[in-house]
């Protein structure tokens, strides 16, 4: 049957929006949340609904690791993986996956409206494009870094919209 209870989106829910909370005031997703969060998901996966909750729990924190690539190449911080890890745990592995393309959509229009307001656009993109262009002649990977500490972007609140979004797109 797998986790297609209502009440373990809200447990993801829940989770996102905590972890969007102390990213958006600390910059930080704890692992006081993210570790008992994927704990709590495969153990009540498990004992609700046995081995096919314990495989959808399972494929569910697979699918949320996926995400560590983004953090290798810099683009995630690794509290937003582990924050998809205790998604996928809690809710499975298709509201992960919902997840994760509904917080990087939001993501992307969150950048593009702050570049608008913040009307450094132009800068911006000459930042990335010297960057693309240093990684493609140099082939040497190097994390990408922001032009200023006040560009803290805190992703952790896209994965709290992206979870919102999964939850409308599971209960359709």
């Amino acid at each position: 049957m797998g986790t297609d209870l209502p009440i373990f989106y809200l447990a993801a829910v829940l989770a996102a929006g905590w972890g969007a909370g102390t990213d958006l005031i600390r910059h930080k997703i704890y692992n006081k949340l993210t570790i008992p969060a994927v704990l709590a998901g495969i153990f009540l996966n498990l004992v609700l609904y046995g081995t096919g909750g314990l495989k959808d729990s399972l494929l569910g924190f697979g699918m949320g690791s996926l995400c560590i690539l983004f953090w290798i190449l810099g683009m995630l911080k690794a509290g937003d993986v582990k924050l998809y890890m205790a998604v996928g745990a809690l809710a499975g592995w298709k509201f992960c996956g919902y997840t994760i393309v509904y917080s990087v959509l939001t993501g992307g229009v969150f950048a593009v409206g702050r570049t608008i307001l913040k009307r450094n656009g132009r800068e911006s993109f000459r930042r990335v494009g010297t960057y693309l262009t240093h990684l493609l002649y140099t082939k040497q990977f190097h994390s990408y870094q922001p032009e200023s500490q006040d560009a803290y972007f805190s992703f952790g609140a896209c994965i709290f919209a992206g979870t919102l979004g999964a939850v409308w797109k599971m209960c359709l």
